[in-house]
């Protein structure tokens, strides 16, 4: 038969045709498209953004000097011995600035117009014995620096006195002070102070005036430091207190800086420059990185002091910010990296589904035309209109409406994401027609009980496994922590895929052995309903893949958020040990553990005394000997679940002059053999000698070192110094609920002022305080879990829909054959009522594998803690089954699939039946 000719304008009448016959199909196909390629294109977008204003906020945060790219040149008269005064003058520095921008590209970026140049003295005493200095045990002098900035007029408000002149020599210089340095340093216009440096060579400073800064939050006045004022500066103190003095600056002219060089160290040309804030993006961090390394100690640095020796630009600044950042990044992209696979292979299984669903309810139409003629390319052509019809606008406004509300600098990522979704949309349908109308043959019923998978199946199924038993021994061997590939990061989807497919396989085997005894029951509802489930399509396949997948990423990203959680909160207990910890170096007033217990929210307090850096007599390993009550210690420990069960009876037990211990692995491993052998230890009231009689992993009192537990009891007998007040507890730890924080402080700075005050909520509370980039990353999350939730739902729900009309002339025979209402809900319910559980079983049992089989490799110290600042207890922050997000999606479906079919077949009995047995429709 020939192949009958269509032309153009037949098609699109065809095309319209069948858009017009199914619209509520059209625009529910439209309406998937469209989200689904707006969270294609959001994902890329959000990243993007959350990262770039971590980036940003990271940066404004620090000083001007922290994030600018800082260059000096150290000039002396032994350095430089032939006119230094050349290097120092403000046409030199503009050279040096133009040499140095030259050498700036992208994707360093920098602020020009706040450029701050200039030189400054090093470091001097002021010897005058008229400016204050501030008690302490050496009563230091303060030290002052001698600072010349271009443009001093014009960024000065003139309070008292005249500007500085423009001259200056080597014993003499005249300078500005401003109002707070003047009032602080008590000076004024017409006083003097004499800078002496190392080899006793003095300089005389005179103070011709007091200023004001016109704009103080410009870079000029923030450049360097205390410029504005003078800040106090300790002095180490080995064995004592620090000792403090004060720091101040005078500002001299900049033609005068000759001055300098009278000095030993002579001074410092230093220029800043700050970065472009708004410029900066995460993406060029490792780009950006390289481009500083060049300025330091690369190509751009040997350009740099082949010009002038002894330039450099400085390590600190912009370069050492990006650090931190750039490893909280790394180690949060892997995380980010799972949802994101996670949320796409959900949406690309739905989307599938839905061609597949649509495939299968059309198979007659797409027999028919083949019967009339039509080739197999032109079938598919005009399926791959009639979705690009479709899916391409949707997925346009899709993209159109990520790029609106999602601003970032990138938008390529977006844009073939959203092209991918269209290409999927709109090529999943024809494809699909065409394997099913490839070659004609007669329609046979395809029961999922009855059908027997292909051998091409079983293979593909099994390879299947083999890579994902690839994938997850790779996550749990290399961890997220090190990276992740597209492989390593799709494991959790792919355990879902794997277990939809063994769940698939065992399907019948219930529905069999159900049907005998229920065939032997009165009645028909339960034998008839599991019938009906037994004769589902193969196709069910697909929406049970939809929501297994679904289930599983909104599962595991309930898993990652509470392992976030209670990472935080382990490390908050951890780093406390207790609800609240007052701590000293010393021994704590006697009454003061009275006083605590009676603060609002305190229900039970306990004394330890910590006596660290102690040893095991000839052996090298330090540790912390901590002298407790054992029975309420046993408490804190049973409290905190810092620890296995505490031995309290253990350590009070024996008169020998060995007293028990309990001791950290490490410490126990010192006594040779470990528990039971005795030896001596060097504590605070001399040698003690210790018998091992168990060993704790950790406890509340020495969280994050090797520890030794003895009674206070039991210490007392070898060693009577112990009850001396010196000997009490040094640390007092609080377990209660809404313990008073106000309260608490009050009562332990009466009582010990230099005490330490801890409480695990405020603890808890700075880890909550994430950066944006961790915060952006935690939403992800939020959106995944979401996401698949959304998802689950509507692959319920497109599962029922194409099982509708089938369901409805079902119901409509059984009306006519006289079933009552109530039983044709309870048929409809029974005959999806298996599938439905398998979905929400399947994703309850994939969610509770999954967490101990990925447990090892996943690493969630970045999204729970910064990199910048470790924390004691970051180890707890691993996954952990989370009930609500494995419990409430899958409960939520099976009743929202009761619902549904429920109401549907109560709609159908108030519809007549000519409505719905109509000749053709298949049962």
């Amino acid at each position: 038969m020939a192949e009958p000719r269509f032309r153009h304008s037949g098609e699109v009448s065809w095309i319209r045709a069948r858009l017009r016959a199914a619209p509520g199909g059209t625009l529910a196909c439209a309406a998937l498209v469209l989200v689904t390629t707006f969270l294609a294109a959001a994902l890329p977008r959000a990243v993007d953004g959350y990262e770039d204003t971590a980036l940003r906020e990271t940066v404004s945060r620090a000083s001007l000097p922290g994030r600018s790219v800082t260059m000096s040149l150290q000039v002396s008269r032994l350095s430089v011995p032939l006119d230094p005064e050349a290097l120092l003058t403000a046409t030199s520095l503009r050279q040096t600035e133009a040499r140095f921008q030259k050498l700036v590209t992208p994707p360093l970026a920098l602020e020009r117009d706040q450029v701050v140049y200039g030189v400054r003295s090093v470091d001097t005493v002021a010897t005058d014995p008229g400016l204050p200095r501030i008690p302490s045990d050496a009563l230091l002098p303060p030290k002052g620096t001698l600072v010349a900035q271009p443009d001093l007029a014009a960024n000065t408000r003139l309070v008292e006195g005249r500007l500085p002149h423009p001259r200056g020599d080597d014993r003499s210089v005249e300078a500005v002070i401003t109002d707070r340095t003047a009032k602080v340093m008590k000076l004024r216009a017409g006083s003097a102070f004499h800078l002496e440096d190392a080899v006793g060579s003095i300089m005389t400073v005179r103070v011709t005036g007091i200023v004001a800064p016109r704009t103080p939050a410009v870079a000029w006045w923030n450049a360097e430091p205390d410029l504005r004022k003078p800040r106090l500066v300790s002095l180490a103190n080995p064995g004592g207190d620090p000792n403090p003095y004060w720091h101040f600056t005078a500002l001299i002219d900049d033609s005068a800086t000759n001055a300098l060089l009278g000095l030993q160290d002579g001074a410092l040309a230093y220029w800043h420059h700050p970065a472009d804030i708004g410029a900066l993006t995460a993406h060029d961090v490792p780009a950006l990185r390289d481009r500083l390394a060049a300025l330091t100690a690369g190509p751009a640095a040997a350009r740099l002091q082949a010009q002038q020796r002894d330039l450099r630009v400085e390590e600190q600044g912009l370069a050492k910010l990006l650090g931190p950042f750039a490893d909280e990044r790394t180690a949060a992209q892997p995380l980010v990296l799972v949802a994101a696979v996670g949320v796409s292979a959900v949406a690309m299984v739905v989307l599938l589904m839905a061609a597949g669903l649509s495939a299968a309810r059309r198979r007659n139409e797409f027999i028919l035309l083949r019967a009339r003629g039509i080739s197999l390319g032109a079938l598919t052509g005009r399926l791959l209109a009639e979705c690009a019809v479709v899916a391409v606008p949707s997925a346009a406004a899709g993209l159109a409406l990520a790029l609106f509300l999602l601003p970032a600098e990138r938008a390529a990522l977006a844009v073939w994401s959203a092209a991918a979704v269209a290409v999927v949309a709109t090529v999943s349908l024809p494809l699909r027609a065409a394997a099913a109308a490839r070659r004609p043959r007669p329609e046979e019923r395809e029961d999922i009980v009855a059908t027997r998978p292909s051998r091409r199946r079983t293979v593909a199924e099994l390879t299947l496994v083999a890579i994902v038993a690839g994938a997850v021994m790779a996550l749990r061997q290399r961890g997220t922590a090190d990276g992740a590939d597209l492989l390593t990061a799709a494991a959790p989807v792919l355990l879902a895929v794997v277990c939809a497919l063994v769940l698939l396989r065992l399907y019948p085997w219930p529905v069999r052995l159900l049907a005998r005894p229920l065939a032997r029951l009165n009645g028909a509802v339960l034998h008839l309903g599991l019938a009906r489930a037994g004769r589902a399509p193969s196709t069910t396949a697909l929406p049970l893949l939809a929501v297994l997948v679904s289930l599983t990423v909104t599962s595991f990203g309930g898993s990652v958020l509470a392992g976030v959680e209670s990472g935080r909160d382990h490390a908050a207990v951890t780093a406390v040990g207790a609800d609240a910890r007052v701590q000293t170096d010393s021994a704590l007033p006697q009454k003061l553990a009275s006083q605590v217990r009676k603060v609002a929210g305190v229900r039970e307090v306990t004394g330890v005394r910590v006596d660290p850096g102690q040893q095991v007599m000839n052996a090298g390993t330090p540790f912390d000997l901590l002298v407790v009550d054992p029975e309420p210690y046993a408490r804190l420990v049973a409290a905190t679940g810092l620890g296995s069960s505490f031995p309290a009876g253990k350590l009070d037990a024996g008169a020998s002059r060995a007293i028990p211990a309990i001791a950290s692995p490490l410490v126990a491993r010192t006594f040779g053999n470990g528990v039971g052998d005795p030896g001596s230890v060097r504590s605070s009231v001399g040698p003690v000698m210790v018998r091992i009689v168990g060993t704790q992993d950790a406890t509340p009192a020495s969280p994050d070192h090797a520890f030794l537990i003895v009674s206070k009891n039991a210490l007392a007998r070898v060693a009577p110094a112990t009850r001396e007040l010196a000997h009490g507890p040094s640390t007092l730890y609080a377990t209660g609920t809404g313990i008073d924080a106000k309260a608490l402080r009050s009562v332990v700075s009466k009582a010990a002022p230099k005490a330490l005050v801890m409480l695990r909520t405020e603890q808890r509370a700075s880890y909550g305080t994430t950066s944006a980039l961790q915060s952006g990353a935690r939403h992800v999350y939020l959106a995944a879990v979401a996401a698949g939730a959304g998802y689950s739902v509507l692959a319920l729900l497109l599962s029922l829909l194409h099982n509708a009309p089938q369901r409805k002339a079902l119901l409509a025979r059984l009306r006519t054959m006289g079933m009552t209402g109530r039983q044709r809900q309870w048929l409809a319910v029974l005959e999806m009522l298996p599938q439905v559980l398998l979905g929400a079983l399947g994703g309850i049992l994939v969610a509770l594998a999954e967490v101990p089989l990925l447990r090892q490799g996943v690493d969630l110290s970045a999204l729970a803690f910064s990199a910048a600042e470790p924390v004691t207890g970051a180890s707890g922050a691993v996954l952990r089954t989370d009930p609500p997000s494995l419990l409430v999606p899958s409960a939520a479906l099976v009743v929202l699939a009761c619902a549904v079919l429920a109401v549907q077949a109560r709609l159908t009995g108030r519809r007549g039946e000519g409505t719905e047995l109509r000749m053709g429709e298949r049962s």
